[in-house]
C-alpha cells in the first residue's frame, strides 16, 4: 500500500508543479463585467455602528502624511499629546494585490479586496472642464462629476484580468454616495521626477473614488506655491490648504486631505546631505503640525479624524519597517489604546482594507462585498510603548526569518541526502568508522524535528532584535536536544515521540490561547506580507498533521497509551488548530480531518475501501460546514466565514477564484519556495528506501506495524493538504519531515543492528 501511496503522491506532486500553470492561467470568468457596466452596489445601513459619529451624523476627516512613520508623527505636538489620552493608535499593512506600492494601497483602502495597478499607468485626477467631462462620459457611460477618471475602464480591467483577488475597486466612494453622502479631496503630491519633468500625483484620490472613478468635490490644483526652501522649490500653500479644509468641511460628509510635502520630502532626499534634510524636515513637520493644530480645532464633537502616514519611506521600506501608521481620533470618545480588527486579531496591527470599512462604519454604513472589518478600539495605557516593542519585534522576525528558514531547509536536504547515500553505500564508509559515522548522522537528522519546536517556542524569550531572536532559537534546540538525549539516550524512536508529542501539545495549548507563540514565531506568518495575520500557519499544518499521527504511532507501538484514547486526544488536536476561534486553518480543517480518520481506521485494522473512503469525504465535509456555520454564527470573522460570505455574495463563481487563486499559488512556490526542495529531497528518498528491492524495509514494516500505518497516513495529509492550501506545497513539505525522518532513523538502526550481529558472528 506504501508503494501505491508514495507514487500517487509522486504523480499529484509533479502534477501541480509542471501541468497546472496553463490550467491556472485558463480558470477565468467569462462573465466578467467592468465597474461602468454593472449595476451600482449601493451597500446598506449597519445598525451595530455603535459610535458617536454615526449616531449623531458627524463628519470624517483623513489626514494622510504619506511617508511619515509612527516614531515621527508621535514628536508632533498636535498629535503627541492625544496619543496617552484620547486616540487609538496601530500600524496598518500597505501590501496590495501582488505588491506594495502607493497606487495599489490607496486603491485597496476603498475597495472590496486587494487592487493591482501598473505603477506606470497614468492616473490623472483634476477638476474636469466641460469637454473633459463629455470624454469620460463617452467612455464610460455614466455621468461625470466635477473629479473624474477618464481611464477608470482600463484600470479595472487591468484589475480584474492580472488582479489575484478580482477586487471590485471604488467601493468605499461608491456606498457613501448612494447613500447620500459627499466626498471632498484636498491636496496633492505633485513632484518633478529624475528626468525633471512635472509629475501630477494624486493617487490618494483612488482611497476615496467611486466604483466609476468619480469624486463629488476637491481642490487638487493650485494648492502649492514656490518655496525654495522646500523639496523641488514648491511646497503646500498652508494658508490656502486651511482656508479650502473649512470649505470642502462645510460641503462634504467625508474629506480626504493629502499633506504633499513630505511626499516629496522623502522623494527629494538623495539631493539633500545630513544637515540640509534635517533642516528640510523641520520645517516640514512643522507646517504639518500647525495644520493638524487647527484641523482638530475645527473638527466638531461628533466628528472622527484619522491621521495616518499612508505609505513608509524608502528608507523605512528598504530597512523592511512596512507597517504604516494610523491614529484614530473620536472627538467624543475618551481614552486611549490600541486599534484592533478581526482581519488580524493583533493589538496594534490592521490592515489596509480595514480603513475603508471603518470610516463606512463611521456613517453607520456597510458594504457586504467589502472583505475588510470594523477597526475596534482597545483601551490600554502606555499603548505607544506597546507598539513600538511589538513592531521591533515584528521587524526583527520578518528580517532575519527567510535566512533561518533557509539554514532549516538546508539542514533537512543535507542530512536526508547524505544519510540516504550513507546507507546506500555504507561499505565505502571504513569500517571501524562506519558505526560512529552513521549515529553523527542519525542525530544530526533530529534537527529536523527539534528545530521546528525551538522556532515556536522560542518567542516565549521575547526577543526583539536579530540577534536575539536567532540566539533564542539556538538555545531552544540545544534545550530539547539535551533534554531527548536525557531523558532517552539510547532510544531513538522514544526522542522523537518527545519532540512530536510535544509539538503537538504546544500547538494545541497555544491555540486555545488564540495563537500568540505562532504569531510571533519564524516559521510562521508575517503582518508585514499579510497572507495570514492569526491562527495556525500553513507551515505548522504541516506540522499538526505528521507530528500528532507520527507521536501516537510511537506511544501505540511502545504500547504506552490505548488505542481508544487516540480518538478524543485527535478530536482535540482537531478541534483547536481548526475551529475558526483558535487555529482557523480551513486546509488544516479538511486534511487533518482525513488523514486523522484514516490513522484511526488503520490502528483499528479496519480496510479502507471505496464506501469507507465517501464516508471519510462526508465527514470532512460536515465538519467544514459546522466550523462555517459557527464562524458566520458567532461573528468570529475567520478565513472560513469570509469565504462564505464572498460566495453568498458573488455566487459560485467565487469558488472557482478562491480554488484558481490557490492553484496558481502552490505553482508559484512551486518554481521559487525553499520548502519545494524538502519534498523532492523527500520523494527521492522515498524511492531509494521503497521502490528499489530493499528487504530491510519490509522488516521495518513488520517490527513496527503501528507506525507503518502512522507513515500511510501522514502520506495520505501531504497529498490532501497539497491540493486544499493556497500553500499546500509548504504544508505539504513540513508534514512530510515526519515522514522521512523516523524512516531514515529505523533504517540508520537496522542497518547498524545488521553490521553488530555479522561482528558478533566474526567474533
Amino acid at each position: 500500500m506504501i508503494k501505491k501511496i508514495s507514487s500517487l503522491m509522486l504523480t499529484l506532486i509533479l502534477l501541480v508543479t509542471f501541468a497546472t500553470p496553463a490550467l491556472a492561467s485558463q480558470v477565468k470568468s467569462d462573465k466578467m463585467e467592468l465597474a461602468t457596466e454593472m449595476p451600482i452596489e449601493k451597500g446598506e445601513v449597519d445598525p451595530s455602528a455603535d459610535n458617536n459619529t454615526a449616531k449623531n451624523k458627524g463628519k470624517v476627516i483623513v489626514i494622510d502624511m504619506n511617508r511619515v512613520n509612527m516614531d515621527n508623527m508621535s514628536r508632533f505636538k498636535s498629535i503627541s499629546g492625544l496619543i496617552d489620552k484620547s486616540a487609538f493608535i496601530g500600524q496598518m499593512n500597505i501590501r496590495g494585490d501582488k505588491g506594495y506600492d502607493d497606487r495599489r494601497n490607496y486603491a485597496s483602502i476603498g475597495s472590496t479586496g486587494r487592487v493591482n495597478i501598473l505603477p506606470e499607468t497614468r492616473i490623472s485626477f483634476e477638476k474636469s472642464t466641460e469637454d473633459q467631462k463629455k470624454i469620460y462620459q463617452a467612455a464610460t457611460g455614466t455621468k461625470a462629476l466635477n473629479i473624474n477618471l477618464d481611464n477608470i475602464n482600463f484600470i479595472d480591467f487591468y484589475n480584474q484580468n492580472k488582479g489575484e483577488y478580482k477586487s471590485s475597486i471604488g467601493y468605499l466612494g461608491q456606498t457613501l454616495s448612494s447613500n447620500g453622502k459627499k466626498i471632498g479631496v484636498l491636496g496633492n503630491s505633485d513632484y518633478y521626477d529624475s528626468t525633471g519633468q512635472f509629475v501630477k500625483n494624486r493617487d490618494f484620490c483612488l482611497a476615496v473614488m467611486d466604483s466609476r472613478g468619480r469624486i463629488h468635490d476637491g481642490v487638487l490644483d493650485g494648492i502649492n506655491k514656490k518655496k525654495t526652501n522646500f523639496p523641488y522649490g514648491i511646497g503646500t500653500d498652508y494658508k490656502k490648504l486651511r482656508e479650502e479644509t473649512k470649505r470642502l468641511y462645510e460641503s462634504s460628509d467625508l474629506l480626504f486631505v493629502e499633506l504633499g510635502d513630505t511626499f516629496r520630502l522623502d522623494e527629494y532626499k538623495e539631493n539633500l546631505n545630513k544637515n540640509t534634510y534635517a533642516k528640510m524636515k523641520r520645517m516640514v513637520y512643522s507646517e504639518a503640525n500647525k495644520y493638524i493644530a487647527s484641523t482638530l480645532k475645527m473638527a466638531g464633537d461628533n466628528d472622527t479624524i484619522y491621521i495616518i502616514g499612508s505609505f513608509p519611506s524608502r528608507l523605512d521600506y528598504k530597512n523592511n519597517r512596512r507597517l504604516a501608521p494610523v491614529i484614530r481620533i473620536d472627538k467624543s470618545e475618551k481614552g486611549s489604546g490600541l486599534l484592533e480588527t478581526s482581519t488580524t486579531r493583533r493589538k496594534g496591527v490592521i490592515a489596509n482594507i480595514d480603513l475603508g470599512v471603518d470610516i463606512l462604519n463611521r456613517f453607520g454604513l456597510k458594504n457586504k462585498f467589502m472583505n475588510g472589518r470594523v477597526i475596534k478600539s482597545v483601551p490600554m495605557e502606555n499603548s505607544f510603548e506597546y507598539l513600538q516593542k511589538d513592531y521591533k519585534k515584528i521587524i526583527a522576525i520578518s528580517s532575519i526569518r527567510m535566512s533561518i528558514i533557509n539554514i532549516y531547509v538546508t539542514i533537512i536536504v543535507a542530512s536526508w541526502i547524505i544519510c540516504a547515500l550513507a546507507l546506500w553505500k555504507k561499505e565505502k564508509i571504513p569500517q571501524k568508522h562506519r558505526g560512529k559515522v552513521l549515529n553523527v548522522l542519525k542525530e544530526f537528522v533530529k534537527l529536523g524535528l527539534i528545530m521546528p519546536l525551538a522556532f515556536l517556542t522560542a518567542p516565549i524569550l521575547q526577543a526583539r532584535t536579530e540577534p536575539g531572536v536567532a540566539l533564542s532559537i539556538i538555545a531552544a534546540t540545544i534545550v530539547y536536544y539535551l533534554a531527548g538525549r536525557v531523558l532517552f539516550k539510547n532510544d531513538d524512536m522514544k526522542q522523537i515521540c518527545l519532540f512530536a508529542s510535544a509539538m503537538i501539545a504546544i500547538i494545541v495549548v497555544d491555540s486555545a490561547l488564540y495563537t500568540p507563540l505562532m504569531e510571533s514565531n519564524i516559521m510562521s506568518y508575517d503582518p508585514m506580507i499579510g497572507a495570514r495575520y492569526y491562527g495556525i500557519g500553513n507551515e505548522y499544518e504541516g506540522v499538526t498533521i505528521g507530528s500528532a499521527i507520527i507521536g501516537f504511532a510511537i506511544l501505540l507501538e511502545h504500547k504506552s497509551i490505548k488505542r481508544w484514547m487516540v480518538v478524543p486526544f485527535l478530536l482535540l488536536v482537531l478541534f483547536t488548530s481548526a475551529y475558526p476561534a483558535m487555529g482557523a486553518n480551513v486546509g488544516g480543517a479538511i486534511s487533518e480531518c482525513v488523514a486523522y480518520i484514516v490513522f484511526i481506521l488503520l490502528i483499528y485494522d479496519i480496510k479502507i475501501d471505496f464506501k469507507k473512503a465517501l464516508m471519510i469525504l462526508l465527514a470532512t465535509g460536515g465538519l467544514v460546514v459546522a466550523f462555517a456555520i459557527a464562524d458566520i454564527a458567532l461573528g468570529l470573522g475567520s478565513h472560513l466565514g469570509n469565504f462564505v460570505n464572498q460566495i453568498l455574495a458573488n455566487g459560485p463563481m467565487e469558488i472557482v477564484n478562491v480554488f484558481a487563486r490557490k492553484i496558481e499559488m502552490n505553482v508559484k512556490l512551486a518554481q521559487t519556495t525553499v520548502w519545494v526542495n524538502i519534498l523532492l529531497a523527500g520523494l527521492a528518498i522515498l524511492a531509494l528506501i521503497i521502490f528499489r528491492p530493499n528487504k530491510n524495509f519490509a522488516a521495518m514494516k513488520a517490527k513496527y506495524p503501528l507506525i507503518y500505518k502512522g507513515y500511510l497516513s501522514i502520506m495520505v495529509g501531504c497529498i490532501v493538504t497539497l491540493f486544499v492550501n493556497d500553500s499546500g506545497i509548504i504544508s505539504s513539505a513540513t508534514d512530510s519531515i515526519y515522514l522521512l525522518i523516523p524512516i531514515i532513523i529505523i533504517m540508520i538502526n537496522e542497518k547498524m543492528s545488521i553490521e553488530n550481529v555479522n561482528k558478533e558472528k566474526i567474533c
